[in-house]
């Protein structure tokens, strides 16, 4: 089987052909690398009007989950909670199904969409992926997703801190949760209460026991403020049981001060951390996927070129988790690239649906051969200064 070399690089992500053809015989990419400029943080928005009215209407989806292996309900010794979502019009919301299996540490591998509607696929396989089972292996994995549905102006406070920290959706929604958590009179709205701030500070998110690689913590806060811009009765309002992030959330909070102006109860504001980079699992060396049926001689390969910026599945980005592909295709003697298919991705199946986008979205230049199977191995790296931030901007 033959390796296509060609060194990439983009925001947050480096998709890089690997492989164990000698460079005497294939040269590696040479040319100026691919690179995405990181954007801007977002900005710290003042809300100067009033809170929008509760969306009373609006109906959360909650996420329930089940684990099996081989029929068996196997109980994971780490997991974050998955995601709560606004119901969308038209979308289906039926069991959703992931298969996956568990490797002998215990970390989920193969995960990919089984049956059910692809709502929020990505981020539920994100959310597999951090899971940790007993350090077992195992086959025939299933994770069934129940979406139980729930009012807003209804639901009980687990659901909305569910939504508001897990689910770091922005709008009308994530307001009138805001204030439902804020309790009875809140008047805030958003973290400034409609008040500039004089002094912030935020959390030591080093201290204390970091979540899992792949995993991610939460806490929510909630606050007063009174007229000289001093926070005053600052509490947790839920958390996913980080103690130190939890403290110096409070802290963080109480330490910071907007300027004068009317008094206000009832703010919320939610802060997370991740875990250390979750490393792609091992990708299979060449001599282990060898394929009889490829025709893909070092000519055809070299004339492969890659012309798409490359991307970085979103909802793994968020939790700092590395993956990879391994894409086959053909080449025709025209250049054009055809039959392109995926043969593994790991941890996850979004690897394989963006790196599949990547070899179908480039070419080869003309010559006299075609290339018939040829495999390309796309590798997706985080770069340490520009991995997933450890506060939410929200």
């Amino acid at each position: 089987m033959r390796a296509i070399q060609f060194p990439l690089y983009a925001l947050a992500a480096a998709a890089v052909a690997a492989g164990s053809a000698k460079a005497d015989q294939l040269p590696e990419y040479v040319g100026p690398p691919v690179i995405i400029p990181t954007p801007p943080p977002p900005p710290i928005i003042v809300r100067t009007g009033a809170l929008a009215e509760p969306v009373e209407a609006a109906i959360l989806r909650v996420p329930q989950a089940e684990a099996t292996c081989e029929g068996v309900v196997v109980a994971p010794t780490y997991n974050d909670p998955l995601a709560a979502a606004p119901q969308r019009q038209g979308a289906s919301y039926g069991d959703a199904v992931l298969a996956f299996s568990i490797g002998p540490d215990g970390r989920t591998l193969d995960i990919r969409p089984d049956e059910g509607p692809p709502i929020l696929f990505d981020t539920l396989q994100a959310g597999l992926a951090a899971w940790r089972f007993p350090a077992q292996a195992r086959k025939d994995c299933r994770l069934t997703v129940h979406w139980r549905a729930v009012g807003v102006d209804e639901a009980e406070t687990p659901d909305l801190l569910n939504y508001f920290a897990v689910n770091r959706d922005r709008g009308a929604l994530r307001d009138a949760v805001a204030k439902r958590l804020g309790g009875a009179g809140a008047d805030c709205g958003d973290r400034f209460g409609g008040r500039r701030p004089a002094v912030m500070a935020y959390p030591d998110f080093q201290k204390g026991h970091r979540p899992p690689p792949g995993g991610r913590s939460w806490t929510v806060v909630r606050w007063n403020i009174d007229a000289e811009g001093r926070t005053t009765d600052v509490e947790t309002l839920g958390s996913s049981g980080d103690v130190d992030l939890d403290a110096e959330a409070r802290r963080a909070t109480a330490d910071s001060r907007m300027h004068p102006g009317p008094a206000r109860v009832g703010c919320v504001y939610n802060f997370y951390r991740l875990g250390e980079t979750l490393e792609a699992p091992p990708m299979p060396p060449e001599d282990q996927r060898q394929d009889l049926l490829q025709q893909c001689p070092p000519a055809v390969a070299e004339r492969f070129k890659v012309r798409s910026h490359l991307g970085f599945p979103r909802a793994f980005r968020d939790r700092s988790i590395e993956g990879w592909a391994l894409i086959r295709f053909d080449i025709a003697p025209w250049g054009q690239i055809g039959n392109a298919s995926v043969i593994e991705a790991q941890p996850a199946a979004a690897f394989g649906v963006d790196a599949l986008r990547l070899v179908q979205s480039s070419q080869a230049t003309p010559g006299f051969e075609a290339g018939v199977r040829c495999v390309v191995p796309v590798r997706y790296k985080l770069r340490d200064e520009t991995a997933a931030p450890d506060v939410d901007q929200n």
